[in-house]
């Protein structure tokens, strides 16, 4: 090094002023966290002493879960969490009745003022004049294909009137899994979109007018100018004999031989929206549907107590049999004899991946049987499932899953929540290990 390049270097490797700071144990109840002393790096002792490196480094852990493509996960996610939804919808109204009504009312109703102000923000809501069925259906479109509510149809478009249909299929088939015959799920949980409508245009409204699981072929919201009329219900006592269409002269005939212009909507799209990429979309989709799904059972708790916890714990409960049931379908879940602690956390880290919970970090201590998985990092204040803080008895009411479906591999393991956001902590974390009260 000669003169120059030494004196370059003098003005760098001065010692920076540092101080380690103790907030991600915020509770006075837990222990201090002890730093590490200093030693000599694996590269040191490989290069010095010949040490062997430990080559478990390349590998961000010992849990090797299945990663689905991006696309794969948001359907799966969307499909999945919108029955974590629904089964709050549901029970709110088949258990409280009327109550639940107004529950499930104004939890969809308070959503709408925050998205209000985020589409004004970035540019896609403008102001009310310029706001008419077409633009306001595009902005709805787009939360849709967000939230994974596949296939969106869009029959009529025009300038007096947007139909955008939902879940096009089979009627038996509500993706919410809510009862069947009850058209107030639909129209109440459309009170995000009533209320969202009121905000970009008073002069607009939003209906419901179709719905699977009253026995429609899809689910249907209808964005039209409110004349202030509010026509009955259709009654169907008998199918109606099908029109069919008179036999016509194509489009290509006509511009071929009669020199027509031919109808370009027959093959353009109606109404454009913004379609994001997959990760995003499963992203926003898994952030969205958890703090409806959390809305939900929060409400149910605070209203009604040590009742609304025990609901919420059975309907978590109720998901882990048919999840067992579809893993062993599968081939992902083994026999009873053939699954640890280990295995039981790659399928469980595999689910949380598909549902969004991420980042997603695993600390395995073999010797003790021991697994952690923490997920959703950050501040304490951030949980997607708009849990109230220090409700720490949601954190132990949720887990109810986790905790079956681990029984259900195997009955010596179980499964708990060791850490919690909303309880101070600075991730979600799960520990599954072998129960000390099974021999």
């Amino acid at each position: 090094m000669n003169k120059q390049e030494a004196k370059a270097l003098e003005k760098f490797g001065i010692p920076i002023p540092w101080g380690s700071r103790e907030d991600n144990r915020p509770n006075e109840d837990r222990p201090v966290l002890c730093r590490p002393e200093l030693e000599h790096s694996e590269a040191y002792n490989w290069i010095f002493h010949g040490k062997p490196q430990n080559w478990r480094r390349w590998y961000p852990s010992k849990l090797g879960w299945r990663v689905l493509s991006s696309e794969e996960k948001h359907r799966s996610c969307a499909r999945r969490v919108v029955l974590e939804c629904g089964i709050f919808r549901t029970l709110l109204t088949e258990v409280y009745g009327q109550k639940g009504i107004e529950i499930l009312d104004s939890v969809y109703a308070s959503f709408a003022e925050g998205e209000y102000k985020r589409g004004r923000a970035a540019g896609l809501l403008k102001e009310p004049e310029q706001m008419g069925p077409k633009q306001l259906a595009s902005f709805l479109a787009t939360n849709y294909d967000t939230e994974g509510f596949f296939p969106i149809v869009i029959p009529e478009a025009s300038s007096e009137r947007v139909r955008i249909q939902l879940y096009v299929g089979d009627p038996e088939i509500c993706p919410y899994g809510t009862r069947k015959g009850e058209f107030n799920f639909c129209a109440l949980t459309g009170g995000w979109e009533r209320e969202l409508t009121n905000l970009v245009n008073p002069k607009l409204r939003t209906r419901v007018t179709k719905s699977k699981n009253c026995g429609d072929y899809c689910c249907e919201l209808t964005i039209e100018w409110d004349d202030g009329s509010n026509p009955p219900a259709t009654v169907i006592t008998e199918r109606p004999e099908p029109v069919r269409p008179e036999l016509e002269h194509s489009e290509t005939y006509k511009w071929v031989v009669n020199g027509e212009n031919q109808n370009e909507s027959l093959w353009t799209d109606p109404l454009r929206y913004r379609v994001l990429q997959w990760e995003t979309k499963h992203r926003l989709c898994a952030r969205k549907l958890a703090a409806e799904a959390g809305s939900l059972r929060t409400m149910i708790a605070e209203i009604y107590g040590d009742e609304g916890y025990q609901l919420i714990e059975k309907a978590y409960a109720s998901f882990a049999y048919p999840e067992y049931l579809m893993g062993r379908a599968r081939g992902l879940i083994k026999d009873p004899e053939q699954v640890g602690p280990i295995d039981a956390a790659n399928y469980i880290s595999f689910l949380y991946d598909v549902i969004g919970r991420g980042p997603l970090s695993t600390f395995v201590d073999e010797a003790n049987g021991v697994v952690r998985i923490q997920h959703s990092h950050g501040l304490p204040e951030t949980c997607f499932y708009l849990a109230r803080k220090g409700d720490w008895r949601m954190c132990n009411a949720e887990v109810a899953f986790e905790a079956g479906l681990v029984k259900l591999m195997n009955p010596k393991l179980r499964a708990r929540r060791t850490k919690g956001k909303i309880y101070g902590d600075y991730c979600c974390e799960l520990t599954i290990d072998w129960d000390p009260e099974v021999d």
